[in-house]
């Protein structure tokens, strides 16, 4: 389980559980559960159903590639053969940069300071192509659990117009997400979490994204969110 608090105004923090076996009732005014095992109605709280998919990473690199749809991995060999690089990003400044500029162009909210909360439980990662940074990941870690979330992906994609480049960097994604997976696993973590699946979706852009994560396999796992009702209140009002 992993706590993180987040300051919201000046007088008020908030904080975000994640993987709680059961949220408390005691907790209901200022804790978010993310992600909890527990499936069942909790006093104090709205649930709402989280669907997600996890790559088994105790399997050997050779399950872990057997486990990708065909196509993941003729990209990712592609990739390898085009001298794309995968590199651990200290810098979250740098990392935050690189997603708003990315946010912008798909309508999206803008990275701020409260991501500097998770601290160590934040990694960065990025792909390079042609000595430029082209995809960008960070990840949630819970060393407790020795599980890690996708939190954020962002790439250039949408400011190339060239139809070859932009290929490129589609399979520079791929890609990235295999190192990630190694890097990972080497350092001991057994699950990755491809950072949530949109069950059922009638969204065209959504359905592309799950469309993405099948293609690395692992299995549909449903978890669950639990706001608290002052929140959801408050989030109505504002």
């Amino acid at each position: 389980m992993l706590r993180v608090k987040i300051k919201v105004v000046s007088f008020f923090n908030r904080q975000v559980v994640w993987y709680s076996s059961k949220p408390s009732i005691w907790n209901c005014l200022t804790t978010l559960y993310k992600q909890s095992a527990h499936c069942e109605p909790v006093l104090g709280y709205k649930r709402e159903n989280f669907f997600t998919k996890v790559v088994d990473l105790t399997q050997d690199e050779t399950q872990l590639l057997a486990g990708f749809e065909k196509n993941t991995s003729y990209e990712i060999r592609r990739a390898e053969k085009e001298s794309i690089t995968a590199s651990v990003e200290p810098d979250v400044e740098h990392f935050k940069n690189f997603y708003n500029q990315f946010a912008k162009t798909k309508g999206l909210g803008l990275l701020n300071n409260s991501i500097n909360n998770y601290d160590t439980n934040l990694v960065i990662t990025k792909a390079e192509y042609d000595e430029k940074e082209v995809v960008m990941h960070s990840y949630i870690i819970d060393e407790s659990l020795k599980r890690v979330r996708l939190f954020h992906s962002a790439s250039l994609f949408r400011d190339v117009v060239d139809s070859q480049t932009r290929a490129i960097i589609g399979r520079a994604n791929r890609l990235l997400h295999f190192m990630d997976m190694k890097h990972f696993k080497k350092l001991g973590f057994v699950e990755y979490d491809l950072g949530g699946y949109a069950m059922d979706t009638k969204d065209e852009s959504l359905f592309q994204i799950n469309k993405f994560k099948d293609g690395f396999g692992g299995k549909l796992k449903l978890e669950s969110d639990y706001l608290p009702y002052p929140m959801v209140l408050m989030s109505k009002i504002l």
